[in-house]
């Protein structure tokens, strides 16, 4: 288990000697191309972009963990879907006939997202996307900075911040609890939720608590306790609680181990500076004998 700083170190070496190789060959970090059956527009020199162009996706483990999971006709949400990374494989999994809802409050990244559906009419066809930042209390307002972006090309950013990246503004966004965006949007159903929202976690799900009863969706999440600070340091634990008392078992989606449920015992499984993306599923609810 990596550190994100040490993630980070890693990508800006490949990024500097993939600079020198394309530079040589008279070619800029933008590229266009096809991984996993999506075409892509990537900044090599992002976080996001260069794991896509590399590795053939976004974090391949927790996607080779939900990808048997999400059938045709699901419905699925991605909140913090920053560049479509994970939400374009969600529209190929979920078919013609399924539904994405991606929310995402930077103009950075959904102009992005925007992109790369673009290239892919066929998904985007299936998507709904919002720049919407999902609050448990809908009169809090969106920070004016959020971060959605990972510079490799060179050492940038606050070294204070925790997340290691690069602000950017949230201008236009709307705070939702995604419980009045279920009413509003006339959502049916919810099989598969992913939450990558880098501290807010805790917030999102308490403005989601309505829906995730009655639907008991699936729950692809990072246990990342190092994010939570200042105001926040103590949403971590009560996140965890929270996602426990809706009866769910946690998986590491990188080993398939279950995971403590126990906050102090979750976090002495995970490495300082880093985090955990975990699948949840749902127990089954004792059957009626009425």
């Amino acid at each position: 288990m990596f550190s994100v700083r040490q993630k980070l170190f890693i990508a800006r070496l490949l990024n500097r000697s993939l600079r020198l190789l394309r530079g040589l060959l008279g070619r800029d970090m933008h590229v266009r191309c096809r991984r996993r059956g999506i075409n892509w527009d990537l900044d090599l020199n992002e976080g996001f972009d260069l794991s896509i162009y590399l590795l053939g996706a976004y974090e391949p483990r927790s996607l080779n963990a939900y990808r048997p999971l999400i059938r045709p006709g699901f419905v699925v949400f991605d909140i913090g879907a920053n560049i479509g990374a994970h939400a374009l494989h969600f529209a190929q999994l979920v078919g013609e006939h399924g539904r994405v809802y991606a929310f995402e409050p930077t103009r950075f990244a959904l102009e992005k997202l925007r992109q790369n559906l673009a290239l892919n009419p066929d998904l985007g066809r299936r998507m709904t996307f919002e720049q919407y930042f999902l609050v448990a209390d809908r009169l809090v307002q969106p920070p004016a900075d959020i971060t959605s972006s990972w510079p490799v090309a060179e050492l940038s950013g606050d070294p204070n911040e925790a997340h290691q990246g690069k602000p950017q503004p949230s201008a236009g966004a709307t705070s939702v609890t995604a419980d009045d965006f279920c009413a509003s949007a006339g959502v049916t159903r919810i099989d598969f939720v992913k939450i990558d929202v880098d501290g807010h976690e805790y917030s999102v799900l308490r403005g989601f608590q309505h829906n995730l009863e009655r639907f008991r969706p699936i729950i692809l999440i990072e246990f990342a306790p190092f994010v939570f600070a200042g105001p926040n340091a103590g949403d971590f634990d009560e996140m965890v609680r929270f996602l426990a008392a809706l009866d769910y078992d946690f998986v590491d989606t990188g080993n398939g181990r279950t995971l403590a449920q126990d906050p102090a015992m979750l976090r002495r499984n995970i490495v300082a500076g880093a985090g955990i993306n975990a699948l949840l599923t749902p127990r089954p609810r004792p059957a009626s004998t009425g």
